[in-house]
């Protein structure tokens, strides 16, 4: 036989007269034979019991006197002498005997290290992968990575950061019931989870231990902060009303954009201060749910954010959709003067000859819309400013929800506590290379670092949907409203679909009157829905 045997043996105790193990038999393809001795004792107790795959079994002794009887009784048997060079007396597989022991690599490892380690991550097709697959029997975490695959941006939930927060919990405590039954211990990630869990609920207690007992003042201190903040934004559109920055706007486009945001706010104030009366019953739910944990309280907090500065986001979507009208009106008006014009059948730009009527009209309208531009432009870049803080405050707390189901408490304990479960780095020594003699090599574990523990052992939380600044930034750079980007609160989507319709009337009719299209019945107007 000219195969190379690799053996993978574990370090017997030097006290053993004579160990008795027992192993399993792999062959590759490049004519590897690949020996995993994964079971050992001082008896014979290992011999003695029936294997059904004999072929691929192996039993072995280690000592100074083996019986001839054992060597011919077993297909496949490994007789080691009992010194420090592990020199290999005998190798029978297949009931043919090995005599060139010279091929035979021998690599020792520590068996209580590679079967308590949870931090070894390499290849599934390596030999090493398969000796602690035997050694460990390890079971794939099947319900953890359908959980990652499955999608939790219902529709009807997808813009409430409580929702959200509420059935990722609710798989969480799932995954960990089903790891814990299948399993029937805790392991590192199971063991960061339910910290996780603990710590929340301890943050949650203090956080509402440090809130006034009495409701009242509690709510009136979060009218007073929302008066504050709708006097501020009224100041602010009374400012742009004016000449902000010495810039010279158009005075009557101008007042006229101004008042309809300042009805627009005077609107959601009062909206604000008639529900402000059911504010105690708001506070009473984050009373009894905030015992659930601290960040139950801090999804609470965002989708009371998210509802408190709707109106601000209304005047956004309303200044990117008419700056979005204005930039489109332009650049149409601009083929005007070269004598092309775009056509939606094809999808591109044809030649077309205009009469002296339409290029009249259309340096007109153009003039119009260069001059009214910057007014636009001023509440469009300010408003926007406010939406980008606006997603940058929900992120963060998203983020902070986050960081609190992933903190890794336990898995740092255990690293300064220098358990061997966090032991994940492998080292090969090499014992023995001479010539005429086998190779013998070392496995030695070491302890993996604290960053990379925390990757490891993460729970199967859903990490928070990352903003696309990049994406974002195009669009108010192209002049579009990042609309995709942001959560609407669920119980406003009809305001916001009938807002949508409004501007949608505003652009169709005013495209349609700049540039001669015939204008439809009221009936046939579109309707924008929510997607």
């Amino acid at each position: 036989m000219n195969s190379v045997v690799r053996i993978l043996l574990p370090l017997f105790s030097g006290n053993a007269k004579e160990i008795f193990f027992k192993g399993y038999i792999s062959v590759e393809d490049n004519h590897i034979i690949t020996i995993y001795v994964t079971k050992f004792g001082e008896t014979n107790e290992l011999l003695m019991a029936k294997e059904k795959d004999i072929e691929h079994t192996l039993y072995g002794y280690m000592g100074h006197n083996v019986h001839k009887k054992l060597t011919h009784k077993f297909q496949n048997f490994l007789v080691i002498e009992q010194n420090s060079t592990f020199h290999i007396k005998g190798l029978i597989i297949n009931g043919k005997k090995f005599r060139n022991t010279n091929n035979c690599i021998t690599v020792l490892y520590d068996y209580d290290n590679i079967k308590d380690s949870q931090a070894i991550c390499i290849s599934k097709n390596d030999y090493l992968a398969k000796l602690i697959d035997l050694i460990q029997d390890k079971h794939e975490d099947f319900f953890a990575n359908n959980c990652k695959k499955e999608s939790y941006s219902s529709p009807w939930y997808g813009s409430s950061m409580l929702l959200q927060h509420v059935f990722n919990y609710w798989r969480l405590i799932e995954w960990l019931i089903s790891t814990l039954k299948r399993d029937k211990k805790v392991s590192i990630k199971q063991g960061n989870l339910i910290l996780a869990i603990l710590m929340d609920l301890a943050l949650g207690y203090i956080a509402l231990q440090l809130l006034p007992k009495n409701k009242v003042d509690i709510s009136s201190a979060l009218m007073g902060v929302l008066e504050r903040l709708i006097n501020l934004l009224y100041s602010l559109l009374k400012w742009l009303m004016g000449a902000p920055v010495g810039l010279k706007l158009n005075n009557a486009f101008n007042k006229m954009l101004g008042k309809y945001f300042l009805y627009h706010v005077q609107l959601w104030w009062l909206f604000l201060d008639v529900s402000g009366e059911r504010l105690d019953i708001i506070l009473h739910i984050y009373n009894y749910i905030g015992y659930l944990g601290f960040t139950f309280q801090t999804a609470i907090v965002s989708d009371l954010i998210c509802i408190a500065t709707f109106h601000s986001y209304c005047i956004y979507v309303y200044a990117a959709r008419l700056f979005n009208i204005q930039i489109s009106g332009l650049i149409a008006l601009l083929r005007l003067f070269v004598g092309r014009k775009y056509n939606p059948l094809r999808g591109g730009i044809d030649s077309c000859e205009y009469t002296n009527q339409e290029l009249f009209v259309g340096t007109v309208a153009f003039t119009i819309l260069l001059l009214l531009l910057p007014t636009t432009a001023l509440y469009y870049i300010v408003f926007t400013a406010f939406r980008v803080i606006s997603l940058v405050i929900q992120y963060a707390l998203s983020k902070l929800i986050y960081i609190v189901q992933t903190s890794p408490l336990f898995v740092v304990f255990l690293r300064l506590t220098h358990s061997s479960k966090v032991k994940g780095n492998i080292l090969m020594e090499v014992v023995i290379e001479e010539e005429n003699t086998p190779l013998v090599l070392r496995i030695k574990l070491f302890y993996k670092s604290i960053p990379e523990l925390v990757n490891l052992f993460k729970p199967p939380v859903d990490v928070p949907k990352q903003v696309e600044w990049t994406d974002l930034l195009s669009n108010v750079l192209k002049w579009r409203e990042a609309i995709r980007q942001i959560q609407v609160p669920w119980n406003f989507r009809p305001i916001y679909q009938t807002s949508l319709t409004v501007w949608a009337v505003i652009e169709l009719y005013s495209s349609g009157s700049m540039f001669g299209l015939g204008l439809p019945p009221f009936k046939d107007l579109p309707v924008l829905k929510w997607e």
